[in-house]
């Protein structure tokens, strides 16, 4: 590919192997840093003392690329906070209360009986410290951006995932350098004097336009896209109208992205572009540009996926006012790797990798699809410039969007071909009304017409995600698939670059490979499983029988946790069973003990599964059954699980507690935890 013949992006390729590996395969800072300075040395030793220039120019150039891999890797090292010395997990015992300093910088999305907000760790048990934490506090509590908080109460950690294929909220925290959360109320938080940050000041600027907003009567529905839409705060969007953003394919419109960023550059663009009268004008443009997009950036509360868009459009920004003949390529690469640089927890991020592959097909595919057809007309081919570009997007996003989310909605490329320009109008009247909000007026007529297209938009979601039959969901796809159809996609565009005999061929072989992922999972599918999920106060039941599953359970509303794992799973058909005390699997007989069992066997079970707190005596049960292990399930009183324990290792019986250790799962005979 002519693309890797370009230094930059070798370089940072390499940079990212660096980082995963330094991800997946923890190594000490120091012997890290010990090798890059060690190759460092090397590296100018053989650039300045070599005499043979072809053999150094390969040399180095393969030597270059495994430094670059170590500083990836020393990298995410330095950048996780874990290691550092003052970080507050070397201080503390999570069994134990401590007590703490917290200043908030960040509110989240609120649950059902807590808001939710990111904190700063500043002192722990009056000893300077670091670190993140996540702030569950009782929603009667008034909590502002910038508010430090004396709390004593103990660190908990945030669980992994508790059943099969559900999404690991755990290991997403940790990636955002989060490791323990807390749960506030009156009685364990005391506020004390607010520390003004840059968060804070920024907060203060939104709740200050908002405020005007709600004075001039936007609705509660309006108001939380606006701030979805121009803030970057999607907290109080409700979950109705975010699942029809959802299902009409136009979710990245509520989380500002390089969509919204690229189509501020423009009409920052047509607002300076009288100065390239003036002499100095062709210099000061793209100054203001950037500065206007950073102050942009500051206001919507300096999200990752806000900073990855202005670094991003201020490079291009630069290249484009600079006359600079820079490849488009180079400038979205060294984007990423400052970003990268910066904080290198973004490339798991996926925002960060939804946005960087979209521009990437846009740049590759675009100019594909303008071969194909250039119309005459000014109208139509604005039409085929939104339809193309939508089109491109979506090629490089599709694949990974399945992975992440497993649904596709069908009439994204309507819903897109009407939103993009609708954007475009929304972005100028909404800047220009939150800039009179700010000074706590706005025109009549300018809030008037800005409500109504916010309400024009609503509406059209509503009526494009109504049509559910083009809507598309619970997809089976994996990591095989996903691999498979990028390889397929590459291919194809490397055909489409440049016909050629060898270029056909590999775009077969790519179909042969999409096909063989298709027939490993099939195969990879064909197993047996037995699985008592972790509900709570219910109890939920499934055997998997190659593609095939049945499950029993008491209570339907536990039914959503099934969904993930038979798509994962790859199940057909989904059977319910009536509920029984006794199952099989392969040479496991499990007995479920629950408040109504009366249990006498025929037989001896080696699993004995109990639930519902059942009054039996487990000392008795053990002694006449003799089973290989006991199960608690997650709607068993904690007292009596306390109990059980101790009587299971006075008769040296292993147990299994589900609400600790997540899931029980039976594979083949074998049992597993979720937990390590």
């Amino acid at each position: 590919m002519r693309l890797l013949n370009f230094l930059f992006i070798k370089l940072t390729i390499c940079f990212i192997i660096g980082i995963l590996l330094g991800y997946y395969y923890s190594i000490e800072w120091r012997v890290l840093y010990s090798i890059s300075i060690i190759g460092v040395v090397l590296w100018g030793i053989l650039f300045f003392a070599g005499n043979n220039k072809v053999h150094q120019s390969s040399f180095l150039g393969v030597f270059t690329c495994l430094l670059m891999i170590v500083f990836g890797s020393l990298t995410i090292t330095f950048h996780d906070h874990y290691n550092h010395q003052k970080h507050y997990t070397s201080k503390i015992d999570s069994s134990s209360t401590v007590r703490c300093q917290v200043q908030i910088y960040k509110k989240l999305k609120p649950s059902f009986y807590h808001q939710k907000y990111l904190g700063k760790v500043i002192r722990l048990n009056g000893i300077i410290a670091t670190g993140r934490i996540l702030v569950n506090i009782d929603s009667t509590q008034l909590v502002t951006i910038d508010d430090v908080m004396y709390i004593n109460t103990p660190f908990n950690e945030i669980k992994n995932a508790i059943n099969p294929h559900q999404f690991d909220y755990g290991v997403y925290m940790k990636r955002e350098q989060v490791y323990h959360q807390v749960y506030l109320n009156s009685k364990n938080v005391v506020k004390l004097v607010s520390e003004k940050s840059l968060y804070g000041i920024s907060a203060g600027i939104r709740n200050r336009i908002n405020e005007t907003l709600v004075k001039h009567v936007i609705s509660d529905r309006n108001l939380s896209v606006i701030n979805a839409l121009l803030l970057g705060q999607k907290q109080e969007v409700n979950k109705e109208t975010y699942a029809n953003f959802v299902k009409s394919g136009t979710i990245h419109i509520l989380a500002i992205s390089g969509l919204h960023i690229g189509l501020l550059m423009m009409l920052l663009g047509l607002i300076f572009k009288p100065l390239a009268y003036f002499k100095i004008g062709k210099k000061l443009t793209p100054f203001l540009i950037v500065i206007l997009l950073w102050c942009y950036a500051f206001v919507t509360g300096m999200s990752a996926s806000v900073l990855r868009a202005v670094t991003m459009f201020s490079l291009v920004t630069v290249a484009m006012y600079g006359n600079r003949i820079t490849n488009t390529y180079n400038t979205l690469v060294i984007s990423g790797f400052l970003l990268l640089l910066f904080n290198p927890f973004y490339l798991f991020d996926v925002g960060f990798q939804l946005s960087y592959l979209a521009v990437f097909s846009i740049i590759s595919f675009k100019p594909l699809f303008d071969n194909l057809w250039s119309p005459e007309s000014y109208l139509i081919k604005k039409i085929w410039d939104i339809s193309s570009v939508t089109l491109a997007a979506q090629i490089g996003i599709l694949p990974l969007s399945l992975f992440y989310f497993h649904q596709f909605p069908g009439l994204f490329f309507v819903s897109n071909l009407v939103i993009i320009p609708m954007l475009g109008v929304l972005l100028g009247l909404g800047i220009v009304t939150l800039v009179f909000a700010y000074f706590g007026w706005v025109p009549q007529y300018l809030l008037f017409l800005f409500d109504n297209c916010i309400t024009m938009l609503n509406n059209f979601v509503e009526f494009v995600s109504s049509k559910e039959a083009f809507i598309f969901t619970n997809i089976s796809f994996n990591t095989y698939n996903l691999v498979s159809i990028y390889v397929l996609i590459i291919t194809i565009l490397l055909l489409g670059t440049r016909y050629s005999y060898k270029r056909v061929l590999l775009v077969l072989f790519s179909v042969v490979f999409v096909q063989l992922a298709f027939v490993h999972n099939n195969i990879n599918s064909q197993t047996n499983e037995f699985v008592v999920f972790n509900q709570y106060k219910a109890i939920l039941i499934a055997h998997k029988k190659g593609r095939r599953l049945h499950y029993v359970t008491k209570n339907k509303k536990s039914l959503g946790v099934l969904d993930n794992y038979v798509m994962n799973e790859f199940i057909d058909l989904v059977v319910q069973d009536s509920l029984k005390n006794v199952f099989q699997f392969e040479k496991e007989s499990i007995l479920l003990v629950d408040k109504n069992t009366i249990y006498k066997t025929t037989f001896k079970p080696t699993i004995v599964l109990l639930s519902e707190s059942p009054k039996i005596n487990l000392e008795r049960l053990i002694r006449t059954e003799q089973p290989k292990q006991v199960i608690f399930n997650n709607d068993n009183y904690k007292s009596y699980v306390k109990r059980w324990e101790a009587t299971c290792l006075k008769n040296n019986i292993p147990f299994y507690n589900i609400s600790k250790h997540g899931a029980f799962i039976l594979e083949g005979g074998q049992k597993k935890s979720l937990f390590k």
